[in-house]
């Protein structure tokens, strides 16, 4: 294998393709990547055998060929690398790197030691804007949670529904739902759970790559397939596995109605609950009450042992006075996923589910339970 490259395209393929190496004393060749020739093409592979990625960068091949090179110690290499371009030529197994006043050899390893990435057959394809997709997963992502009691709320829920997506996410103490509209209406409405660490190195993946991102589909597998800038070409592959089981019918928590609705700044809102959560107790309490009549809502936390805080904000009320007490940390994840700088708070009691929202968008909400007293 012969090649010579940009060093800024291959360290970036490789710093996105090693977060998802991991150290395993079982199967330590997971710690590699993959380097392989196709073509006018340098492919740069990773996998932990749950997700795989492929990034593909243009390069000027003179000889084909593949090797397994460690996938930390390649990225700390380029990281340190100042040339603009990099010759690199395999030998018994080892690359040499020659760039600007340097000569590197690196260790490498039989590529037939890596885990083989079965091809999936697409049965079900959508085509949609990498960065929309990427905004929305940011929106909804960490409001999964491992369990391995109920599995199916380890992800996140994809329902593709005529011209648009809904993406979910829920750990049954607060939920999260955002739809995306899609240009191209699918063949068949489809719904799978996609594991939270795939979207999440999906997020990190689209957030730098603006375009079109080709989403496809089978009974196990998702595949994630970002396009270069020929229609035909195809500039990163990313490959998993789906959670298997039912997700939860959150729809039917969703509240239909409110007994009081607050709109209130959200910068300022986000302030004085985080003041608030300085002096919040164990559970992260602070207590919430609406004032219809004199326009105002006021936050309470206490701890025995830093003392008190008490705090007034002019708002926009609809409703009933209410008091309902929140995990503060809930309360400012939700705040921080809205866009917009007017937010609504709907409120149905001490028990009932509270629902954040953004003015002026439809397409995100926000669900959580307050804290039972």
């Amino acid at each position: 294998m012969k090649f010579e490259i940009i060093k800024e395209n291959l360290k970036k393929a490789v710093s996105i393709c090693e977060r998802i190496t991991r150290k395993t004393l079982s199967l330590p060749v997971l710690q590699n990547v993959l380097l392989k020739t196709s073509g006018n093409f340098l492919e740069i592979t990773t996998t932990n055998l749950e997700l795989s990625i492929t990034w593909k960068i243009l390069a000027k091949i003179s000889k084909q060929g593949s090797l397994l090179l460690p996938a930390t110690f390649l990225s700390s290499i380029l990281n340190l690398t100042s040339s603009e371009k990099i010759e690199a030529t395999e030998e018994n197994k080892n690359l040499i790197l020659i760039s600007e006043n340097q000569e590197t050899q690196i260790q490498g390893h039989d590529p037939e030691e890596f885990p083989i990435i079965p091809k999936m057959e697409k049965e079900f394809i959508w085509q949609m804007d990498s960065v929309k997709l990427a905004d929305g997963l940011g929106q909804v992502v960490e409001q999964a949670a491992f369990s391995s009691i109920r599995p199916e709320i380890s992800g996140v829920l994809f329902s593709f529904q005529k011209n648009k997506l809904k993406i979910a996410a829920t750990d049954s103490f607060r939920l999260s739902e955002k739809t995306i509209f899609l240009e191209k209406s699918g063949a068949k409405d489809l719904f799978f759970i996609c594991p939270q660490q795939t979207c999440r190195e999906l997020i990190a993946v689209l957030s730098q790559e603006k375009g079109v991102v080709e989403v496809s589909a089978n009974i196990n597998q998702i595949c994630f397939e970002i396009m270069g800038d020929r229609p035909d070409q195809i500039k990163c592959f990313i490959q998993s596995r789906l959670i298997d089981g039912e997700y939860p019918k959150y729809e039917d928590i969703i509240p239909k109605q409110y007994l009081a609705k607050i709109q209130i700044n959200k910068d300022g809102f986000v302030s004085q609950i985080k003041r608030a959560g300085l002096f919040s107790g164990k559970v992260f309490d602070v207590k919430l009450s609406t004032f219809p009549n004199e326009g105002k809502i006021k936050l309470f936390s206490q701890s025995v042992d830093i003392g008190k805080n008490e705090s007034y904000l002019p708002c926009k009320i609809e409703g009933q006075e209410q008091d309902s007490v929140f995990n503060y940390k809930f309360l400012l994840d939700g705040l921080n996923n809205l866009k917009s700088s007017e937010v609504s708070l709907e409120l149905n009691g001490s028990d009932g589910p509270a629902c954040l929202k953004p003015i002026g968008d439809d397409s995100y909400f926000y669900i959580l339970m307050p804290i039972k007293q």
